[in-house]
């Protein structure tokens, strides 16, 4: 099985989006798939290289979208990449047109502690599968996303989900879309509210400084 994962991340290096991808894709390696990865925000750069990522689409049999959610939406980008992959559809080469339809499944997180905000982005990717004729395969959501950036799974908050990620990984492998009881592991919140902003607001704190920010966090200088 041919498997791309499309990171929607904006950041080009470490993100939760990218940790959560390559814990599944390693999953579906080890069960013999092929493996790409791409970026979805490069691929707007040129023509050329919206080309490489459509042919890199139509190579494959199952396509992961790993990506965060912004204001309970998927990224601008993302948006506009599901809106020309309708357009587009699968090329016109016999040798693809005549495969079965390729299957998307989502991966999304969200910097909330609580994963029902990625419910909307989830609907997106439903609907655009139903309008394109893209297999669904399913999703996997969960709050506190900050937690996984450059982690593994097993050395973050997620750590007591990866047996749910394990059966997702199998179901994807056999063809099938991602169990329910993965998806509702995957929806409980990993952390206390409190803890999780407090830490948050811990980590603004730091960058602040770090960066010689000389202005408070709280400030609203264009509050009346």
């Amino acid at each position: 099985m041919n498997t791309l994962l499309l990171i929607g991340s904006p950041k080009p290096g470490a993100s939760a989006s990218r940790s959560f991808g390559e814990a599944v894709t390693s999953r579906l390696a080890a069960r013999g798939a092929d493996t790409r990865t791409a970026r979805v925000t490069p691929s707007f750069r040129s023509p050329e290289a919206m080309d490489r990522l459509m042919t890199d689409i139509d190579w494959a049999d199952l396509v992961l979208l790993s990506s965060p959610v912004y204001v309970d939406t998927l990224p601008a980008p993302v948006m506009r990449l599901l809106e020309t992959w309708n357009r587009r559809g699968r090329a016109g080469v016999p040798e693809v047109a005549n495969r079965p339809p390729v299957r998307l499944a989502t991966l999304l997180q969200c910097g909330f502690p609580e994963a029902h905000h990625c419910a909307a982005a989830i609907d997106v990717c439903e609907e655009f599968c139903r309008e394109s004729g893209v297999g669904w395969a399913g999703a996997l959501a969960f709050g506190c996303g900050g937690a996984l950036s450059g982690r593994t799974p097993e050395r973050s908050p997620l750590a007591k989900a990866v047996p749910a990620l394990d059966e997702a990984a199998d179901a994807l492998a056999a063809g099938r879309e991602i169990p329910d009881e993965a998806r509702r592991v995957f929806g409980r919140q990993f952390a206390p509210t409190w803890a999780y902003t407090l830490f948050g607001g811990l980590g603004w704190w730091w960058i602040a400084r770090k960066r010689r920010g000389r202005e408070p966090l709280r400030l609203r200088r264009y509050q009346q």
